[in-house]
């Protein structure tokens, strides 16, 4: 399909951002193969066809498409007459050589901790899709391509920051409508339960009579669906309460540790630091306190 996939803490590198049409309907897309450079094209109105790699993609009025870097893509059909469309060429950052480290970017609730780990991520950004709102995506697109034009000290890092904030949207949308799909209701409904009761860890048995489904299943579609062990994202939610604990309460480590059902001090400071990075006194030492 080559998606075109981004990391979660890197910029795409502007190269070039354009508005073009074509009244008469006489030129048809280019036959070309861009070695270093994605392509993004958004229809305003008209019809283009594209090809990639074999595929065949038809773009209408509020359509676009995302083609990858180093892959052939052409069009054999004109565009049709009075077509108007927007373009961006972008690199990837140095750090893409890296991507098949990361893991792809989870985009299902978590607790209100925000980990290190949650930026040594990627997303994969939609191959093509419809706008749900054409006016705000050309209204935006309009002002990066006027932007572009600018003489602005800093055009392409500003370019690059907006840009980004534009793609995020578009995955943002795609991601509502993927919450339609059984699998993701499934998974909404475990991190509901486990948030409903994130003041104790739910055993795998008590999991399976809730959801009335097979522990083994919902284990392997959590993981599938968020990139996290039932018990990890558990872990994380008993910590997000101690740490609300320990900021808002005249209350210790222990008080805290067997409030929440772990089995010793010990114990609770090992999973709090394997979440964190640090220990819990560490922690509240580098945090606000009330």
């Amino acid at each position: 399909m080559h998606e075109v996939t981004l990391f979660s803490n890197s910029l795409p590198l502007i190269r070039e951002i354009g508005h073009m049409w074509d009244n008469e309907g006489t030129s048809g897309h280019p036959d070309r193969l861009m070695e270093n450079i994605h392509v993004f094209v958004y229809v305003k109105k008209g019809t283009i066809q594209v090809i990639e790699d074999g595929v065949e993609y038809q773009l209408n009025g509020g359509s676009y498409l995302f083609l990858r870097k180093n892959v052939p893509h052409w069009g054999k059909t004109l565009y049709s007459p009075g077509t108007e469309w927007y373009y961006i060429h972008f690199y990837d950052s140095h750090q893409q050589n890296n991507m098949d480290e990361t893991s792809e970017y989870s985009h299902y609730q978590q607790s209100s901790l925000i980990l290190e780990e949650t930026y040594h991520s990627h997303i994969n950004l939609p191959k093509q899709g419809k706008v749900l709102n054409p006016e705000y995506t050309e209204l935006h697109l309009k002002k990066l391509n006027e932007d572009y034009m600018s003489p602005h000290p800093i055009r392409p890092l500003y370019l690059s920051v907006i840009t980004y904030q534009f793609f995020i949207d578009l995955y943002a949308n795609r991601l509502e409508e993927s919450k339609k799909t059984k699998q993701h209701r499934i998974v909404g409904k475990m991190i509901e339960l486990f948030s409903n009761t994130a003041s104790k860890k739910l055993s795998s048995k008590e999991i399976a009579n809730r959801l009335g489904m097979n522990y083994a299943y919902l284990s392997y579609l959590f993981k599938k669906e968020t990139g996290k062990s039932i018990t990890q994202f558990q872990d994380e939610l008993l910590i997000e309460k101690a740490i609300t604990m320990l900021k808002k309460e005249t209350i210790n480590i222990s008080e805290v540790s067997n409030a929440l059902g772990f089995s010793n001090p010990f114990y609770f400071s090992r999973v709090f630091k394997k979440v964190t990075g640090v220990s819990p006194t560490i922690y509240l030492n580098q945090t606000y306190r009330n």
